[in-house]
């Protein structure tokens, strides 16, 4: 947020411009706040102008958007209110920033429109151009009106699109200036930090001013016998400790606010490029890396955040206390400077072994993880197969491998901290015996010794902490290298970059063709040279053993499966000339597990569909055969959902729910993973057959399923055979050819 000069907006001046005639765009803007309020959205009266003008502001700049990608944006902040704010956060998430300044409406260049007006009272309009008329709409009576009327100085929003390549972190901007992305994130902070080391260095001269106390102290005052002075160097020493109160207050403001800026920007960009990923990506790496990705940012919170950075800051008074030391004693600075010298040798010897041991550290801890959560993941089948005994010699060999490459790590660092607490020590004894003789050969006076001390002290301090900090300094590297890595993966398709595609002409017809597909280059094709081809309305069963490849070819359509040779079709279309998310919301998808999150069961369910009303909420729910569960829940769609305590009591709900998910979208194909057995049993096998039979014919449908009686219910099955090929046909021609 920042002002912008008068004569930028005002280049084009115009007289106030009598009110145009009633269009549609007020209509639209209040059809569009209707179909958001319909979506759930919590507006209270007193924000409802406010609300309708960002609404009016929206189809302005850009009316091509649907109100379900706004309602996704919208809900994600639904608890914290409507206001100024949040409508410049949402803004933003749309990716427009804005500037705000305060002007006369006639000083206003119609070129920068549509605009947020703010009148004195609050009143929220919006100024915008209608051809070649200009329109003010009024939030509050939902009208055109005058803008003659507006003849005192109003706050003006005005907004424009972000260009992603004018970001110092863009990869555009970063191959020019070849630095890596954290780098060019930290760059954006360079004011703030030339105005610390300033402010640091300010600190570090009135932190010189102590020991030259101490020697105006003696020479004036202990040496004289004349207590007079001393009144003086007191007040002069409340002056020294008021600045350096100052100074350092400042610079805490300063370094706090800049780190809690860089960690929520690294958090945040990190977390939106995980999810940008292709599922390629993410499907090559198991959940343990995933987490081991997102716990690289405590890494980076813990240098912001801790003492590490002000060490760093502090390096300079290095200098300046050794310049100090020769000003005051002359051979007084050489056991600092010798000390100096072996510590930064101690920290680069101790800093890449200790590099191998937390590498090593990493890998035995990434061994750990994921065989924790492969435990907890298989934990019915250990006990049930009676491998408790063999999987806990199993934890305890890897538990040791991890405890033992830590302590390896921790000894070096320990040693690099003693070596280094001995350097400190030595250089002090040596600044003491050469002091003494200086003493004894009146070359020297007491106090000068007493702030050469002080003076070594704070020479030696911030290189004795870094030795300390060593093992920190190489999980920051390691950390900032894995966040570097992270953000020069490839995101998935941008629409952007390929052709569009009108969404809405598409229909259900898919075809696969010659697709070969296989996870590595060490194991078995799933799929080699596979083709089909799906009507539009035709349902299609999938079968096979584990392991076959049934859920990588439900998959295909979705782009979740990314095959190495072929292609995928719908609608006539490649897959790849979509963009990933635009693909997905013309596909129902109904996976094998289905993920629950804290909320209530209307936001689990809007998931699938953002802009979904309660009645279509109702409606997916009596599909899926869940509505006389939701009757019997106390708030109904408004119950809070505990996913763990949902998962244990009522695990059928939970599938309907999913169920109910993929029937909200109002999507031609639909897709249905294998369910449990459980499941099927407990009733799930009845709702899933009504949904087979109401789509056939309407929906291109897949399904897998090992069932006979669901497989039945297919025009077609596919009966994978684990060998990268498929028999397709009739469900009866292929038993037959088994």
């Amino acid at each position: 947020m920042r002002d912008l000069p008068l004569d930028m907006l005002a280049q084009l001046r115009h007289g106030a411009p009598s009110a145009p005639k009633l269009g549609h765009a007020e209509s639209a803007a209040q059809l569009f706040y209707a179909r958001l309020k319909g979506a759930d959205w919590h507006v209270s009266p007193d924000a409802e102008p406010l609300a309708l003008c960002f609404c009016m502001l929206v189809l302005r700049l850009k009316p091509t958007l649907h109100p379900r990608s706004l309602a996704a944006i919208i809900n994600a902040s639904a608890d914290h209110g409507f206001d100024r704010m949040a409508l410049v956060n949402t803004m933003a998430a749309l990716g427009y920033r804005y500037d705000r300044v305060r002007l006369m409406l006639t000083d206003l260049d119609i070129r920068v429109l549509p605009a947020l007006i703010v009148g004195r009272d609050g009143q929220a309009l919006v100024y915008y151009r209608d051809g070649d008329d200009i329109a003010l709409f009024d939030g509050a009576t939902r009208q055109l009106v005058d803008p003659a009327q507006y003849r005192q100085e109003v706050e003006v929003y005005l907004f424009s699109r972000l260009n992603p390549d004018d970001l110092a972190t863009s990869q555009t901007r970063r191959e020019a200036t070849q630095q890596a992305w954290f780098l060019s994130l930290f760059s954006r902070f360079w004011p703030h930090l030339r105005s610390v080391v300033l402010m640091g260095i300010s600190l570090n001269l009135l932190a010189l001013l102590v020991p030259a106390l101490i020697l105006a102290v003696y020479a004036f005052v202990i040496d004289s016998g004349q207590i007079a002075p001393l009144q003086y160097l007191a007040a002069g020493a409340a002056l020294l400790l008021g600045f350096e109160f100052t100074l350092r207050r400042l610079r805490s403001r300063v370094l706090t606010w800049m780190m809690a800026r860089l960690d929520y920007l690294v958090g945040v960009s990190s977390y939106d490029k995980l999810l940008g990923l292709s599922a390629e990506a993410l499907n090559t790496a198991g959940v343990s890396s995933q987490i081991a990705r997102i716990k690289t940012f405590e890494a980076v919170r813990d240098f912001l955040c801790g003492p590490l950075i002000l060490s760093a800051i502090e390096l300079p008074v290095t200098v300046l206390a050794l310049v100090a030391l020769f000003w005051i004693g002359g051979t007084l600075a050489v056991p600092i400077l010798v000390a100096i010298i072996l510590l930064v040798a101690i920290a680069l010897v101790a800093r890449r072994g200790i590099a191998v041991r937390i590498r090593q550290s990493a890998v035995e801890g990434s061994k750990m993880q994921q065989f924790i959560l492969d435990t907890f993941t298989r934990l019915e089948s250990i006990r049930l197969d009676g491998l408790a005994g063999i999987w806990m010699d199993r934890f305890l060999h890897l538990s040791g491998r991890e405890q033992f490459a830590m302590l390896r790590m921790s000894r070096l660092a320990a040693t690099a901290e003693i070596l280094a607490h001995l350097t400190v020590g030595l250089a002090t004894l040596g600044l003491l015996f050469i002091g003494t003789k200086q003493i004894w050969a009146g070359q020297l006076a007491a106090g000068a010794l007493i702030a050469a001390m002080m003076l070594q002290l704070r020479a030696l301090a911030p290189l004795h902490a870094i030795v300390g900090m060593l093992p920190r300094i190489e999980q920051l590297r390691n950390a900032i290298e894995q966040i570097d890595r992270l953000m020069d993966m490839a995101e998935e398709i941008d629409l952007n970059d390929h052709e569009e595609v009108n969404a809405a002409a598409l229909n259900g017809q898919i075809r696969i063709r010659n697709v070969s597909l296989r996870y590595g280059p060490k194991v078995p094709a799933v799929l080699s040279g596979f083709s089909i081809d799906i009507a539009e309305g035709e349902v299609i069963g999938i079968t096979g053993g584990n392991g076959s490849g049934k859920s990588t070819l439900l998959k295909l359509p979705l782009g979740l499966s990314t095959p190495q040779l072929g292609a995928v079709q719908l609608g006539g279309f490649d897959i790849r000339q979509f963009n990933a998310a635009e693909l997905r919301e013309r596909v129902a998808y109904f996976p094998q597990t289905v993920d629950l999150f804290s909320g209530t069961l209307a936001d689990n369910l809007r998931i699938a569909m953002p802009i979904a009303r309660n009645a279509d909420l109702e409606a997916a729910l009596e599909e899926a055969g869940a509505l006389n569960q939701l009757r019997s829940l106390p708030d109904g769609l408004q119950t809070v959902v505990d996913p763990v305590r949902l998962s244990a009591s009522q695990p059928l709900l939970r599938e309907r729910i999913g169920l109910a998910r993929a029937l909200l979208r109002p999507a031609q194909v639909l897709l249905i993973d294998e369910r449990p057995a459980m499941a099927l049993l407990a009733g799930l096998d009845r709702d899933i057959e009504r949904v087979l039979k109401q789509s056939r014919g309407h929906k291109t449908t897949l399904f897998v399923s090992s069932r006979t009686d669901f497989l039945r219910l297919a025009d077609r099955v596919i009966a994978m055979t684990g060998d990268g090929r498929a028999q397709v046909g009739p469900l009866d021609k292929i038993m037959r050819t088994a």
